[in-house]
């Protein structure tokens, strides 16, 4: 259960300013498990996994009503590494120069203010996920985490790994449309590098995306887009992410479908990678349930992009294969099994969260089994 922590008449006149009735929210998960993942040509690890469920945080959000259907509210919200007693780096200007270490906590996930309307919608200033990342989350049967989330694939920028606004954006303001709109929702976002007018690269870091939906019943639908600028080099550029995604909730089982296309323009060619995924969630045992996901990444970049032994980079596909099961003990805690395989060819060297990176164009797979506790 929740802890809501209210301010009392008492602390708030005591400030000498009127106001209206607020509330602060402490909440967070913890998810750590055992976990074994193997690289083929790479060895093996055994290890305690952190996130292998859900994204193991630490948060507090807050709201005030100011009347007339106007609220003014904050978030900030951290992500935990509960193995090691740390938490995880944020990005300050969404570049690489802005890569934080890990460590301290810091407010990763979500850092923002906010004032909302019932009827005209929601202004957020500071740091939160991008658009496109909402898709991931909602529209993977892994949730984006763990050794079969979707992102081991849909997260690849230039190389295997995320670039600086794959996730999170920092530096944004963002517009979210109202609720009860007959099922209609969406927002857009803008983000900025914060970069000296004079420099170079004074437009590296600067974003804008959007997210639109609908969702009626059963059935969930969105499409989002979201754009980066980098001067090009030999590993970073203009980046373009855009998925599309739904969920149907057939009762016997919950459907799943989501497509990425991501394009990043270096110096020496284009980079584009299509990346398709279906999946489900069948209801078992009245307490849990079965996820299964099948994910394709299909490499389509310029023939001038060249592995090092000179073949082709478009060659370096790969594919995924998940299925887990997911067992509630209570509303708050379950444990979770999942096992997820990634198969590489070409000189792909995609691999499963966690794990050892293969060597070019073989196998990465692995296990975990866990507990999530949420607060």
């Amino acid at each position: 259960m929740k802890r809501l922590l209210m301010w009392s008449a008492i602390g708030l006149a005591s400030s000498g300013v009127a106001h209206a009735q607020s509330s602060v929210t402490l909440f967070g998960v913890v998810d750590l498990g055992v976990q074994y993942t193997k690289g083929e040509g790479g060895g093996s690890v055994k290890a305690l996994s952190n996130g292998g469920l859900s994204t193991s945080r630490i948060g507090f959000r807050g709201s005030e009503d100011l009347g007339g259907g106007l609220r003014a509210g904050f978030w900030l919200e951290g992500s935990l590494n509960p193995d090691l007693g740390t938490g995880r780096p944020s990005n300050t200007n969404n570049q690489p120069s802005g890569a934080g270490t890990a460590g301290p906590i810091t407010f990763d996930r979500m850092s923002f203010v906010s004032l909302s309307h019932d009827s005209l919608g929601e202004v957020r200033l500071g740091h939160d996920f991008i658009p496109t990342h909402y898709n991931s989350i909602y529209f993977d049967p892994f949730n984006a985490n763990g050794v079969a989330r979707a992102g081991n694939l849909t997260f690849a920028g230039a190389g295997t790994g995320p670039l600086p606004t794959a996730i999170t954006g920092s530096n944004t303001v963002s517009y979210w449309l109202p609720a009860k709109l007959g099922g209609f929702y969406g927002m857009a976002m803008i983000g900025t590098g914060e970069n000296d007018s004079t420099a170079p690269n004074r437009d590296d870091g600067n974003f804008g995306g959007a997210r639109f939906g609908f969702a009626s019943g059963a059935f969930d639908i969105a499409a989002a887009v979201t754009r980066t600028h980098f001067n090009a080099t030999s590993t970073i550029g203009n980046y373009t992410h855009a998925n599309i995604g739904g969920t149907w909730d057939a009762g016997f089982a919950k459907f799943f479908a989501l497509y990425n296309k991501v394009t990043v323009k270096l110096a020496t060619g284009t980079v584009r990678k299509n990346t398709a995924e279906i999946g489900a969630h069948i209801p078992a045992f009245e307490v849990g349930r079965i996820r299964l996901s099948y994910a394709y990444l299909d490499d389509r970049s310029d023939e001038s992009l060249r592995n090092a032994n000179g073949m082709p980079r478009n060659r370096d596909d790969a594919r995924q294969f998940g299925i887990g099961y997911v067992h509630n003990l209570s509303k708050r805690t379950a444990l979770y099994g999942t096992y997820a395989r990634l198969m590489n060819s070409g000189q792909a060297r995609y691999v499963v969260s966690g794990g050892v990176a293969p060597a070019g164009g073989k196998r990465s797979s692995g296990w975990e089994f866990g507990v999530r506790h949420l607060f």
